[in-house]
């Protein structure tokens, strides 16, 4: 089953400006993402998109699998779907991963690779994963998205709001995290849908797929690692104060 990695890498991001090119300890966020890819995955196999040049050109010594799109996109994986134009056909399945995952581990990728067979089903469209919610706090942590399964661990909806409603310690409460992968047609077609209501209501890309009749399967993994997503979580994980970067 041929499927390959797109990593999206927005410069400009709102909550974090300059986001990929920060550098922790001398490497930058996008550069600690790639080198926890390659621990698996092929480089041939990994194509980086980004809206800046200067995030491209900072990854060339690493591949030349770089794709610019300077369009306006409204989110990664609509960078991604543009982005698949100019990727090779012969990759039928598509692998997404934010450019934000510096601890982001061998052992995860293996996971979500070995479920990439599921895709061979027609009425399924996607793959990806979630982690148990074992705190009050986290279920509270709006900078954290909720996921909500059906009994065949289907999407059914995701939110930034603790849901379902009411912390129970009894109940399993779901966080959705990065990894997804999408068969080709499928994220091909996501470019051409407007950003739905749920989305826009709710800062989740994801939904855009869900609320046009998409199936997406999740899958319970032990421990997800944390992505780089605010001020916050630099400071947070890093001990690292945010300057931010300039373009030139």
């Amino acid at each position: 089953m041929s499927f390959c990695v797109i990593i999206p890498a927005r410069y400009k991001s709102k909550r974090l400006p300059g986001k990929p090119l920060i550098k922790i300890n001398g490497k930058t966020l996008i550069e600690r993402t790639y080198q926890n890819l390659i621990k698996r995955i092929e480089k041939k196999n990994i194509f980086i998109t980004s809206d800046s040049k200067l995030v491209l050109d900072e990854m060339k010594q690493h591949t030349n699998n770089l794709i610019l799109i300077n369009k306006y996109c409204k989110n990664g994986t609509e960078r991604c779907s543009y982005a698949l134009d100019k990727i090779p056909k012969q990759f039928k399945y598509l692998l997404i991963c934010s450019c934000d995952m510096p601890f982001l581990t061998e052992e995860s990728i293996n996971f979500i690779i070995s479920k990439k067979t599921l895709l061979k089903q027609k009425n399924l469209d996607g793959i990806t994963m979630h982690a148990k919610i074992n705190s009050k706090k986290t279920y509270n942590d709006h900078s954290i998205a909720k996921v909500v399964l059906n009994k065949y661990n289907e999407i059914l909806y995701l939110s930034r709001s603790p849901i379902p409603f009411g912390y129970k310690k009894r109940h399993n409460y779901l966080s959705h995290h990065g990894l997804v992968i999408l068969k080709r047609e499928i994220l091909s077609r996501y470019k051409k849908y407007p950003k739905s209501t749920l989305e826009a209501s709710e800062d989740n890309e994801w939904l855009r797929l869900i609320e046009n009749g998409y199936k997406i399967k999740s899958f319970l993994f032990k421990k997800l690692n944390p992505e780089i997503n605010t001020k916050k979580d630099l400071k947070k994980y890093f001990l690292h104060n945010f300057v931010k970067q300039k373009e030139t």
